[in-house]
């Protein structure tokens, strides 16, 4: 029997697997560099002090670091460049700078205090060989409306795989139950504004990725959010290892397992 919500979920799920193709996505990233300050030659060529993949040529340019402030001098043919003398936008600011070489970008990264090159490298064969996410069959039970508390202000401390801690505004507190047991998860806002769940349970590590998972809820409407599990999906670590990912915050451990969502099999996802 044709079943409107599961399609709605499926085509959900292939909408984010094109996501993750896509150009510059996640399977395109090739290259995470962390900076201190100094001048750093960038290219392909063996006397680089910042090696770029073969696609890149031998001799791309020049990263000059300045406390936490990046510029770049070219010496090959690079778009997306600021004027000589500028400093690069972050991929924090609103407008960051992307250079692009033929089938590679970069751009400047903050987390934490540190400054780094992310480079993405769009004719990598993993970009399009890879095999797809896996999920769980779509299970209506795991579709949950739940009480959602929203905050008063505040902040919460997210921690990430860098081994760091940041503070994230809190978006509000959701309560439920799953196998009996009760149960809350924080939300922080997502890059578009809604609440954004961080999240572990007892398949991490065995079914699915052992630093958690990841759902976005619409906003709450009458004081009720839903909790579509079907929808928890892998961060970007379980794809790449160049990816500097948030994991749950305290408190958002789930004592119960949840059979939902995306799955994950090590060596499967990312080499």
């Amino acid at each position: 029997m044709h079943d409107e919500y599961v399609d709605e979920v499926l085509a959900w799920r292939r909408h984010l697997d094109e996501r993750l193709r896509r150009r510059d996505g996640w399977l395109a990233l090739a290259g995470l560099i962390w900076l201190d300050d100094g001048s750093f030659f960038a290219g392909s060529g063996p006397a680089a002090d910042i090696h770029l993949p073969e696609s890149a040529p031998d001799r791309l340019g020049t990263s000059e670091v300045r406390q936490g402030r990046v510029s770049f001098r070219p010496e090959a043919p690079v778009d997306g460049a600021p004027p000589a003398g500028e400093s690069l936008h972050p991929d924090t600011h609103d407008e960051p700078h992307y250079l692009r070489a033929g089938d590679l970008t970069i751009v400047v990264i903050e987390r934490g205090g540190r400054v780094g090159l992310r480079v993405w490298d769009n004719a990598r064969p993993q970009r399009a060989g890879f095999a797809g996410r896996t999920w769980y069959d779509v299970d209506r039970a795991w579709r949950i409306e739940a009480p959602f508390e929203p905050a008063d202000g505040g902040t919460i401390e997210v921690p990430n795989i860098l081994g760091g801690v940041e503070r994230q505004p809190l978006v509000g507190l959701a309560r439920f139950a799953g196998h009996g047991q009760a149960a809350s998860l924080r939300a922080v806002p997502s890059d578009d504004g809604r609440p954004w769940f961080l999240f572990g349970d007892p398949t991490n590590g065995e079914t699915t990725y052992p630093a958690g998972r990841f759902l976005v809820a619409d906003p709450p409407r009458g004081g009720v959010i839903v909790l579509d599990f079907n929808r928890a999906y892998n961060p970007p670590c379980a794809f790449t290892p160049f990816a500097t990912c948030p994991l749950p915050p305290e408190g958002n451990r789930l004592p119960f397992p949840v059979l939902a969502g995306e799955r994950f099999t090590p060596g499967l996802n990312h080499d």
